[in-house]
């Protein structure tokens, strides 16, 4: 019996993959198994559905490659052949603007990763409101941004995941947002996630985006719980940030979409791009997915939690 005060626990999360769009999927790839330690677990081309199913149909037919952390959890990393879209700039429009994995020792990955094609975009530190916790951002090939993260003691008060490899699986999604309640609604709404706290903070990744001196943007901040140790980090953004730029047919440039499990995909409490798709191939591995796009325009696929 579940005490009456207990949280209920959300039909949705874990997180089950990240896609990034790339002009390079190959090159892409490379510098995830390189220097990060993934292994591949798929090649192959999109198919029309899976590409109808995003809203991106012109990508039908693109190369794609599934990745895994070294650790060999479920947690996947997709990426995907998109055209080059010219005049975007990471960390500074509107949606996904990263995806941040745990792993063990992150000033040692620091160092490991100066020779690298990645660009530390920030380098490793303690968080101002939770200083048990380092973390450094980088930037890949394809413009994609990840966040690294190590917990130096164990938290109580916080449920967090354990790197099992150097770096493992990602665990956070963090989401550009012009107002963090629109998304704290959605959230709430959809899955009955109560709104939690939201903090004002300053950023210097955000600053260095924007070109701006540090701690000169004011920004809100705050997360929303998952299930399995999943969350979203919804970031408020300054004024001066915009709509992403995409072509036409086209996944986002960049952090292109979020791939979340869920309960069931029968009576979904939104409306999706397409029908329910069932798909063989990773990360599906027989599971139904659709996709749907969230309160910023992010694109957010839903994959069933059991295979059908």
């Amino acid at each position: 019996m579940v005490a009456e005060d207990a949280t209920p626990v959300p039909a949705i999360g874990p997180w089950v993959a990240s896609t990034i769009a790339a002009p390079d999927v190959a090159a892409v790839e490379k510098t995830y198994v390189d220097w990060l330690g993934f292994r591949v677990v798929q090649r192959g081309t999109l198919d029309s559905s899976v590409a109808a199913s995003w809203g991106a149909p012109k990508n039908n037919g693109a190369a794609f490659s599934v990745l895994e952390p070294e650790s060999g959890k479920q947690n996947f990393l997709r990426i995907v052949a998109n055209p080059k879209v010219e005049g975007y700039k990471p960390l500074t429009t509107f949606g996904w603007a990263a995806s941040e994995m745990v792993c063990q020792d992150v000033d040692a990955l620091q160092e490991h990763l100066k020779e690298s094609p990645f660009e530390i975009v920030g380098p490793a530190a303690d968080l101002e409101m939770i200083p048990q916790i380092r973390a450094m951002q980088v930037r890949g090939l394809a413009d994609e941004v990840f966040y690294l993260t190590m917990f130096k003691v164990d938290i109580p008060e916080y449920d967090l995941p354990v790197a099992h490899s150097f770096v493992d699986r990602m665990f956070i999604a963090v989401l550009a947002t012009n107002g963090p309640e629109k998304v704290q609604g959605w959230f709430e709404k959809h899955w009955g996630i109560a709104p939690g706290d939201i903090a004002d903070t300053k950023l210097t990744l955000i600053d260095d985006a924007f070109g701006v001196p540090h701690r000169s943007l004011d920004l809100r901040l705050t997360v929303t719980t998952m299930r399995s140790r999943s969350l979203v980090e919804i970031d408020g953004y300054p004024a001066q940030a915009t709509e992403r730029p995409r072509d036409e047919g086209h996944l986002p440039p960049g952090n292109a979409m979020m791939s979340v499990l869920v309960d069931s995909l029968d009576d979904l409490p939104f409306s999706t791009i397409t029908t329910p798709i069932l798909r063989p191939e990773a990360p599906y591995f027989g599971r139904r997915a659709a996709t749907t796009i969230g309160a910023m325009g992010e694109l957010i696929e839903v994959v069933e939690r059991d295979p059908s």
